[in-house]
């Protein structure tokens, strides 16, 4: 297999024949490789090197996309292969990553150029949401605390998307604080649904909002748990009343 070949099967991208007008400077930290004087390196090479943002690009594409918004669909899902990519799959829930910081100054640029366009802006997030991968989404829920004035409660429909799935990623990138715009009974569900899948409530905005209600979900889940003989997680005891202790007397 050549090296573009391989360089296909790495990247999801290249399929979508996504051609950047602006490519990365040369001598910046984004997008060095070893690849041989006239040769353009492959997907695979960029992707091993480019664990660093490259800014000079960054600050262009998010120039562009405020010029002409529509950018945004090619410069979003290329940001990973040519701003900057942390190595290796996706992380535990909450761990930063370089494209995730990339992909959130895109985002902000499109809010800005978008502002008083809520419709339009709504319906370039939800594309970026709908086409991308899971890496992409996961942006596209942790940037929507940063454009959540411009675009208000068009994007809650991805939140719940995003709950219904079992990627504790996911999950935990919908539970920023763009998830305060959910109803008392989704938000506490949605609390349940981080014990479950493993997300730690630490990674979630705003758990002051808990009540009683929430503590009486997290009981009986924690009662199921011992009852299964399962340990409960120690998130979920932090809801749960501290054990009375007894004494005994003779």
């Amino acid at each position: 297999m050549n090296a573009s070949a391989e360089g296909d099967r790495v990247d999801h991208l290249d399929k979508l024949d996504t051609t950047l007008d602006t490519p990365p400077p040369s001598g910046s930290g984004g997008s060095t490789s070893n690849a041989p004087v006239g040769r353009a390196a492959s997907a695979s090479e960029r992707v091993e090197t480019n664990t660093v943002a490259d800014e000079r690009t960054l600050d262009a594409w998010c120039a562009e996309i405020e010029a002409d918004p529509a950018r945004i669909r090619t410069c979003f899902p290329a940001a990973a292969r040519e701003i900057g990519r942390t190595p290796g799959t996706s992380a535990e829930p909450g761990a930063e990553r370089v494209e995730d910081g990339a992909r959130l100054r895109l985002l902000a640029a499109l809010g800005g150029a978008l502002a008083g366009d809520p419709d339009t802006l709504s319906s370039e997030i939800h594309d970026l949401y709908r086409f991308g991968d899971a890496d992409e989404r996961r942006a596209v829920l942790l940037g929507l605390g940063h454009i959540e004035d411009a675009i208000g409660d068009r994007a809650l429909d991805l939140v719940h998307d995003a709950l219904r799935t079992n990627d504790p990623r996911l999950v935990a990138a919908a539970l920023g604080t763009y998830a305060s715009r959910l109803d008392d009974a989704a938000w506490r569900q949605a609390v349940l649904k981080c014990l479950f899948v493993g997300v730690p409530l630490r990674l979630v905005a705003g758990l002051d909002r808990a009540d009683d209600e929430l503590r009486r979900m997290v009981a009986d889940y924690a009662a199921e748990r011992r009852a299964a003989g399962r340990e409960v997680p120690a998130d979920a005891l932090s809801f749960l009343p501290a054990p009375t202790q007894t004494t005994r007397e003779s």
